[in-house]
């Protein structure tokens, strides 16, 4: 079967959007162009009645699907270890929380079309009180529409406007302006009426959970039965949840094991009727009962040997401890990046870029925590304005600041990297009562 059949091609072209973007991971991507795909087939054998001779069976195309899928991630995988170390996609989200800063609301892969964006940024212009920090002067946008083709040719249209009609060519001069500051090329012929044009190299990084991908099926593989606990009062995110009932070892050990959620557990039987628990112990995997500790970016080789009967290895894995912290957080904007309840895993890269990534709407936070308990969280007021703090349980306070997305960022490394909180370095904390 060819991928040129109109419904898989259709459901192709937006994953391979999504992937080249760096947007959601590799479960999330392949369900979503799942769901694409049957809905195209469904529509088109209302219109047409029963399949046509010559059309492939829905298994076969869901088959074609995920393979592609992954093909796709593996590819964007092997490019960006190619890559510079900041890509124009990076620059442009931290130019843009640069003009959010400034005043001038600035919103990624926002909605469907330029239509509902118009509509969906003056609804959020509304939320921000001009008391509250920075008047709101204007806005900037490009949609998902936009994003799709950058993807494929590298040129981004960004729409703009201004909140009083005399400022619309000033608000435009300022945005194209912040965006070269940040190393970006823009042409724009000074009318308000016009987009400015964006040059990209359209590369978008992945990190962690979002960079993996299961890779293709071995023949003769272990396979086993998983079954997660989930304590909290959260959903199970769908990307665990993907890989319940029997999977490979494969999938189990680079989809999800090594960023298991916080307190999340997996049973796990092998054919042989032998049962384990595994946890996540922070940057480490351990299996309950006997206590063996595992890597968690080198765990599929020992499962798959346990799989089989085979023994554990002699020695146990090692924490670092540092280079990496849980997160989690929730972005209130209408096409923000989503939310993650139950704490999850992230190196120090990945947690620096949610800071500039998360969208500077009233009541957005993220968390993170050290090995030790450590944390610092982040939220976004009206204005905007960037609100920074650690918690005291014992004394239920915290203390905080409004700091700078930089500072902010910052902070995020320090508490990875060397495991202590810095905020007071940044000048007198407000403490804040519970």
């Amino acid at each position: 079967m060819t991928q040129d059949w109109e419904p898989l091609a259709t459901a192709l072209d937006g994953a391979t959007a999504n992937v080249a973007y760096g947007d959601g991971g590799f479960v999330e991507i392949y369900r979503t162009a799942r769901r694409d795909l049957l809905a195209f087939i469904d529509s088109d054998a209302e219109r047409e009645g029963a399949r046509r001779p010559g059309e492939p069976d829905v298994a076969e195309a869901l088959t074609v699907l995920e393979t592609a899928v992954d093909g796709a991630m593996a590819e964007h995988a092997q490019q960006q270890r190619r890559w510079p170390a900041r890509t124009d996609g990076e620059r442009l989200t931290r130019a843009f929380r640069a003009l959010d800063e400034s005043g001038i609301l600035a919103r990624e892969d926002f909605t469907c079309c330029d239509t509902c964006a118009w509509d969906a940024i003056r609804s959020e212009m509304s939320a921000h009180d001009p008391d509250e920090g920075s008047a709101i002067r204007g806005y900037v946008f490009y949609h998902s529409q936009d994003t799709a083709r950058a993807t494929e040719d590298g040129g981004l249209w960004l729409g703009f406007d201004a909140v009083h009609e005399v400022r619309r060519a000033a608000v435009g001069d300022e945005i194209a302006e912040t965006l070269r500051a940040h190393g970006l090329t823009v042409a724009w012929n000074g009318d308000p009426d016009n987009k400015l044009e964006l040059a990209l190299d359209g590369r978008w990084r992945r990190w962690g959970r979002h960079a993996a991908h299961p890779g293709p099926t071995v023949q003769g593989e272990p396979s086993v039965e998983v079954a997660f606990t989930n304590p909290s009062a959260y959903a199970t995110p769908v990307w665990v949840s993907h890989y319940e009932g029997r999977v490979t070892v494969r999938e189990l050990a680079r989809m999800v094991l090594p960023w298991l959620p916080e307190n999340f557990a997996a049973t796990v039987t092998s054919d042989r009727g032998d049962t384990i628990q595994i946890e996540r112990a922070f940057d480490v995997l351990r299996v309950r009962g006997n206590g063996r500790v595992l890597s968690r970016e080198r765990v599929e080789e020992p499962l798959s040997r346990w799989a089989v009967g085979g023994v554990w290895p002699e020695e146990d894995a090692v924490s670092d401890r540092v280079g990496m912290v849980d997160v989690s957080y929730q972005d209130t904007s209408q096409n923000g990046i989503g939310a993650v309840d139950v704490p999850e895993p992230m190196e120090t890269a990945a947690a620096r870029a949610l800071v500039h990534r998360l969208t500077p709407a009233p009541d957005g936070f993220a968390v993170f925590v050290a090995h030790d308990g450590s944390c610092v969280q982040m939220m976004w007021h009206a204005g905007p304005r960037l609100w920074m703090e650690t918690p005291d349980l014992k004394e239920s306070l915290s203390r905080g600041r409004h700091v700078s997305v930089s500072e902010a960022e910052e902070m995020v490394r320090i508490l990875a990297e060397e495991g202590r909180v810095a905020l007071d370095e940044l000048g007198e904390l407000t403490i804040i009562a519970w």
